[in-house]
């Protein structure tokens, strides 16, 4: 008998494919089986149709799947097959596949939440082959039951009958439970007060808590969320005295996609966005504030971080309420979200009024992804990558080419932003968002899951890529883990090295003849004088140099220039006087002396931006990272209409000068004569990000290049964005991050790049 053996790589654990692969086989009369293993699916099965069937599982394959590999081939084996059936894994493999994040809940699954006379109504931890949590409640891989934190949850009759039924959606569901064996919820006051009630009634009573202003910390399937109603300006300040954010907007939970229509500016592409398995926020356009408080959400701005109910808890506490919710990370601001109900009491006692909590152990705690299509374009940019998309980067093909030497890699990344990336086998894993890692219970997050994925994988590195930077809080990690650092290779990468190396190797750009990168951000050092932050470097004959910069300009006072832009637009003008105003007697003295005698100098185009957004006015303290580039970014785009076809009235304010550098204070005191002589500010800020625009075309045609990459923080300036495919598009081809952020989070993903191409 013809027996012939499948191998199927990618992501295709915890998708539904063995049951997939059972009914598939079923259809085409195979005997034989389907297991997971280290590699991804093994099937073996015996009839005349196993071509055909290899075809059709390419065609027909679980919607949240991946197949990046897959071999058909015919064996010898004297075992005979009765059926086809599910064999079980074999114990303690270590497995080298993409891992399986989390998905949002499906259409069916949904469904069934409120439907009376189902048995899952108002159950939100309802799920099937298809959706809910994986990554975030995954002990180690392949994906099973039994290594998963639903493996407490011993599966009911009923459950098991469902799982045991091939016709049923829920035929082998990892993740399958109800309400009379699955998670519980409770509802409790911050004085520990229960409340008793069915799951129903539970939502209920939050909802009228919610009505009277109240504040709630909710956990959800991947961490905690704070809520409260989002049409009370009064809750929402209140929300943000106590979370202590005093100004960064808020992202807002709505029921659904009419309910997001009524009150914003959403194009198809964003609703299949929010409709996906990913279903990230998207930050978009208010198009009728009607009853948000939008001022108190999102103040000096125009959007709004617009979240679609991606799970069971959600969907049930938003269409309970029935108004928009106020729902961010569930932390105090700068810390990690909490995940367990100790860490979420004792942290979020005085924010929060009541606690929603379940018995769930989440073991992969991540914040919401986030994202952004640029308004004229429509080009996608990524603000944070973490639930849905974490951890997996298929980057097998590449990996396999450039690592031949096998090497076990641990990528350290940035201590801002921070994510890390290791390469434990064939494949590269980039953690979910982690955050700043100045921040003790950060940094204690980073540690740990670090240690998670060393017991995922069995994985000890033999080389640590790490941040040129010598102060970088992730390093201590080497002397944490590793007590023998010694024994383990550490290699250090310049941190826009890094940035450029990333988007060399997202868009697969390093066999090209020449790249010119574009890398903007705020810092990153450079040399024990110079801290970078607005550079070009170019990419030609397997070698990376640094061409240009935005001229330097005085670095003093470290993080308190970060967070004044005043002494950003002090040092930019080189103590110009017409500044005087913004200083007491003693400031100006302090600051001009210190700019005069300064020999540690910048690039940053961070710090540049501030300085601009500072003269036209932007004159406060900034209270989280990019705040004044923000609001620089909206008064412009209000002067740019996504539909403006003049651009005639675009002004180059350094259209006349030839630089090899661009012109720091030149272009400076153009932008302090415009508003002197009476200029809008959104009028100059639109110029002063088209001026930019202009110089990165002269300086690409000094270099003669025909292809533009672009990382760094800056770069998440979706107007900078927008200008550069209108007035570089036709002369150069552009590579924007899509599947990374171009922030610090894609330090990790450089680093390994640089590593593996540069070595």
């Amino acid at each position: 008998m013809k027996t012939t053996e499948i191998h199927i790589s990618g992501r295709v654990q915890g998708v539904g494919f063995r049951p997939f692969i059972f009914n598939l086989a079923e259809e085409f009369q195979l005997k034989g089986y389907v297991s997971n293993d280290e590699l991804g699916v093994i099937i073996v099965c015996q009839g005349e149709n196993s071509e055909q069937f290899f075809n059709e599982i390419h065609h027909r394959k679980p919607k949240s799947s991946e197949i990046i590999f897959s071999e058909i081939k015919e064996i010898e084996t004297a075992e005979i097959f009765d059926n086809f059936y599910i064999k079980p894994t074999e114990k303690n493999i270590v497995v080298d596949i993409p891992l399986t994040p989390d998905f949002a809940t499906c259409e069916s699954c949904e469904n069934e939440l409120f439907d009376e006379h189902n048995p899952r109504y108002f159950y939100p931890f309802t799920t099937c082959t298809q959706c809910g949590p994986r990554y975030s409640i995954t002990k180690k891989f392949p994906f099973e039951r039994e290594n998963t934190a639903i493996e407490v949850f011993k599966m009911c009759p009923n459950c098991l009958a469902e799982y045991q039924n091939p016709d049923d959606v829920r035929f082998h569901s990892q993740t399958n439970s109800c309400p009379n064996c699955g998670i519980q919820i409770w509802l409790k006051d911050n004085q520990g007060n229960e409340f008793k009630g069915s799951n129903k009634e539970i939502f209920e009573e939050l909802a009228e808590e919610l009505s009277q202003g109240k504040i709630v910390a909710l956990k959800n399937t991947a961490g905690y969320l704070l809520m409260c109603d989002a049409t009370n300006s009064e809750a929402v300040s209140e929300l943000r005295k106590r979370k202590r954010r005093p100004t960064k907007p808020f992202a807002v939970l709505f029921s659904g996609i009419s309910t997001m229509k009524e009150y914003l500016e959403i194009s198809e592409l964003q609703i299949q966005h929010f409709k996906s398995s990913e279903s990230p926020i998207i930050v978009t356009k208010i198009k009728d504030k009607k009853d948000l408080a939008i001022e108190e959400i999102s103040p000096n701005m125009n959007s709004v971080g617009a979240m679609f109910p991606y799970s069971g808890t959600l969907k049930l506490i938003s269409k309970t309420f029935g108004k928009p919710l106020i729902a961010t990370s569930g932390n105090f601001h700068g810390s990690p979200i909490c995940s367990t109900t100790e860490e979420a009491e004792q942290i979020l006692d005085k924010i929060a009024d009541y606690f929603l909590h379940n018995t769930l152990e989440i073991q992969h705690p991540q914040d919401d992804s986030v994202i952004k299509f640029s308004p004229k374009h429509q080009q996608k940019i990524v603000f944070r990558r973490s639930r849905g998309f974490a951890p997996n980067y298929f980057f097998a093909e590449e990996l396999s080419e450039l690592n031949k030497e096998k090497n076990k890699i641990l990528c350290l990344g940035g201590d801002l932003k921070n994510t890390f990336a290791v390469v434990p086998n064939n494949h590269v894993y980039i953690s979910e968002f982690i955050g700043d890692l100045a921040n003790f219970e950060t940094s204690e997050r980073f540690e740990n899951t670090v240690k998670s994925y060393q017991k995922i994988f069995n994985f000890e590195p033999n080389l640590i890529l790490s941040d040129l930077h010598p102060k970088y809080e992730n390093q201590k990690i080497i002397k944490n883990l590793w007590k023998s650092a010694e024994s383990v290779g550490n290699k250090k990468i310049q941190h826009h090295q890094a940035h450029f190396a990333s988007i060399l190797g997202e868009k697969k750009l390093w066999k090209k003849d020449k790249v010119l990168g574009v890398i903007w951000d705020g810092i990153g050092f450079g040399t024990s004088t110079e801290i970078w932050g607005g550079e070009f470097f170019l990419l030609e004959n397997q070698k990376m140099e640094r061409v240009a910069q935005l001229e330097n300009f005085a670095w003093i006072l470290g993080d308190k220039m970060s967070k004044t832009p005043k002494i950003s637009a002090l040092s930019v003008s080189g103590n110009n006087e017409d500044l005087k105003f913004a200083f007491d007697e003693n400031e100006w003295k302090i600051y001009t002396n210190l700019i005069e005698k300064s020999e540690i100098k910048t690039s940053s185009m961070g710090r540049f931006f501030d300085a601009v957004a500072f003269v036209l006015g932007y004159e406060k303290p900034l209270f989280f990272e990019g705040e004044p580039a923000m609001w620089l970014e909206k008064i412009s785009q209000e002067k740019f209409p996504t539909d403006f076809t003049g651009f005639h009235r675009l002004k180059d304010y350094l259209e006349n000068d030839e630089f090899e550098n661009i012109p720091t204070k030149k272009l400076f005191s153009k932008i302090m004569e415009e508003k002197k002589s009476g200029k809008s500010a959104g009028e100059i800020g639109l110029n002063f990000h088209y001026t930019l625009i202009k110089a990165i075309e002269k300086i690409a045609e000094g270099f003669a290049v025909k292809e533009l990459a672009f990382s760094g923080g800056v770069w998440q300036n979706a107007l900078l964005v927008d200008l550069a495919i209108e007035f570089l598009g036709d002369k150069f081809e552009l590579h924007f991050h899509e599947k990374l952020s171009p922030n610090d989070e894609n330090i990790s993903f450089g680093q390994l790049n640089y590593y593996l191409n540069l070595k």
